[in-house]
């Protein structure tokens, strides 16, 4: 009868049966296949990787066209050049941009508001526009009360700290 709180027999921490099973595979293997056989894989192979770590080598030597060697006068330069460029698209950019921004709010005569970032007043009818893009008409007449908030600028229209 066997212990059923013992522990199971093991080599080197590893189990009896595990052992024998991987010893087993490896016999099948060296009878199956020639040592020939392994040998020719195992320098074809070495070739193979001895190739490429040459010709990986030869690549790392040679300058290639995509490489840009740069030092730090020239960097400093280029990253000037390209904060003059900002500065002066952000500049252009100005005079087309208004400034100030809205938010619309408009109350209903039957309690219910509408919400929006631009308001068109015609004589007979109001156009709101909402931040998604969505156009609503509405009769002057069901218009009771419109607010207007002021927002902050938009991120587009303030400039890099100089």
């Amino acid at each position: 009868m066997k212990n059923e709180g013992s522990a199971p027999l093991s080599i080197f921490g590893i189990r009896i049966k595990t052992v024998i099973i991987l010893m087993l595979l490896l016999a099948l293997l060296l009878v199956a296949v020639n040592r020939s056989e392994i040998e020719s894989l195992l320098s074809s192979s070495g070739k193979v990787l001895q190739q490429k770590a040459d010709s990986s080598q030869e690549t790392d030597e040679q300058p290639g066209d995509n490489h840009i060697f740069v030092d730090q006068e020239m960097l400093s330069r280029a990253m000037q050049e390209a904060q003059v460029k900002k500065l002066t698209e952000l500049e252009s950019q100005d005079s087309t941009i208004p400034t100030d921004r809205f938010f619309y709010v408009v109350e209903l005569v039957g309690g219910s508001d509408l919400e929006g970032v631009d308001l068109t007043i015609e004589p007979d009818y109001l156009t709101l526009v909402s931040e998604g893009g969505t156009e609503t008409t509405i009769k002057r007449t069901m218009v009771s009360r419109i607010q207007r908030f002021k927002l902050p600028p938009s991120s587009a229209n303030q400039q890099a700290p100089k």
